[in-house]
């Protein structure tokens, strides 16, 4: 399961509300619930974390989990 999809779903919408989830959804195409359901695959899951830090300017990877 998309365990560091679902982790970075959270710190978008902790640090960025729900305002950043939607941001996150619209830019990777694929909705919070879709996401954490799919394998999380080496490239889908830089994908997600460069859209991330674009919505919440900053490095992302210092709130994930290693």
């Amino acid at each position: 399961m998309g365990e560091k999809l679902a982790e970075i779903y959270k710190v978008v919408e902790e640090k960025g509300g729900t305002e950043g989830r939607m941001k996150l959804a619209t830019s990777t195409g694929l909705p919070k619930k879709d996401a954490t359901e799919m394998k999380d695959k080496p490239e889908i899951v830089e994908k997600f974390k460069n859209i991330a830090c674009d919505i919440l300017q900053c490095n992302i990877d210092e709130f994930l989990q290693k």
